[in-house]
């Protein structure tokens, strides 16, 4: 008797594909001037993987303003300290793009107090009681420490043309350790882009080779004798901050959500609203990048037809950036409206 193949679920990180999207594409706008550059390189990207994955089920994880890092900020105040605010037309663009998914029929989910990663964290475990296979899109490396049989990470890199699968095996092969042993490497090593401390003075390498060794973060500091004294010092000095580190970097799978298989289903669409809405919002080359369940045939229009969009300036970042090589049709991402 024949296995029946597993159903799979992707889930975007939105605003970190989005973000993505902005900067790479920052002069795109309508010929109104509304700023459309993060919406199209988020679509464009997103459509892109879903041709290539096939998911039987979508859904997008949002981070909710404000509110999202409450928690981990009472924990440590310095968590994503730092950090410059977007532009304001990254801002404008975000209605415009929760219209699309809405269009795309992606549910979004956001949360108080719990973070996109921890919603997606959430959604693949129910997922896996199920039996599903989960595909977290994301350029958060947190997401590696959910890989495991049945979950799949496929982390953005530079721009939108590199991305790169892991899985149980490939992140071994690039890390020298098992997935379950990523929080522990993060509480050693820290991560300046979350403002995490980790251990002072230890970085990847030394935090891998304590881990191949030792295993845990339990088993470094059971172990410490056996450590030379410069890291054996360092490790001493920091071991606090190193286990409020993995407090901070753990993932929360306990978020407060439910897994609607039906309204992540990809079939249930309404075709003609999606293309009509690309249409007026100029994103004609993504028409044809629709994967075929997603096509319908509807009249072309050159015009907004319309369609009611906030204007506001749209804030030049790199006018050099494009989406790289990613493949879509007759797309043609370094001009400035009309996509």
């Amino acid at each position: 008797m024949a296995v029946a193949e597993r159903k799979k679920l992707a889930i975007i990180d939105g605003k970190s594909v989005f973000y993505r999207g902005y900067y790479a594409m920052p002069n795109l706008s309508t010929r109104d001037g509304v700023p459309t550059g993060g919406v199209y390189g988020f679509a464009a990207m997103a459509l892109e993987l879903i041709k290539k994955l096939k998911p039987d089920y979508v859904a997008v994880a949002w981070d909710k303003p404000k509110t999202n890092i409450r928690r981990r900020v009472q924990m440590y105040p310095e968590y994503k300290a730092g950090r410059k605010p977007a532009p304001p037309d990254f801002y404008t663009q975000i209605p415009i793009l929760h219209e699309l998914l809405e269009a795309f029929g992606w549910p979004l989910y956001e949360l108080d107090d719990y973070e996109a990663d921890d919603i997606m964290g959430t959604l693949s475990v129910k997922a896996q009681k199920k039996n599903i296979e989960t595909q977290l899109i994301t350029s958060d490396l947190d997401a590696l420490q959910l890989i495991n049989g049945h979950v799949k990470v496929y982390a953005l890199k530079r721009g939108f043309s590199n991305i790169e699968e892991f899985h149980p095996e490939s992140f071994t092969a690039k890390y020298g350790l098992q997935p379950d042993q990523f929080l522990d490497l993060k509480a050693l090593k820290g991560d300046s882009s979350d403002n995490i401390p980790g251990v002072p003075g230890v970085g990847e390498k030394t935090a891998i080779d304590l881990l191949k060794q030792y295993k845990t973060l339990d088993g470094v500091y059971k172990n410490l004798p056996e450590v030379k004294e410069s890291l054996r010092n360092k490790l001493e000095a920091g071991k606090k901050s190193a286990y409020l580190s993995k407090e901070i970097a753990r993932l929360w799978t306990d978020a407060p959500v439910k897994l609607d298989l039906k309204a992540m289903d990809t079939t249930k669409l309404d075709t003609a609203h999606l293309q009509s809405l690309l249409q007026k919002l100029e994103f004609r080359s993504l028409l044809n990048a629709l994967p075929e369940h997603m096509r319908a045939e509807v009249p072309t229009t050159d015009t907004l037809g319309g369609v009611k969009l906030k204007v506001s300036k749209n804030i030049v970042i790199d006018s050099d950036k494009v989406l790289g090589d990613i493949d879509l049709g007759k797309a043609d991402p370094s001009t400035n409206s009309g996509q």
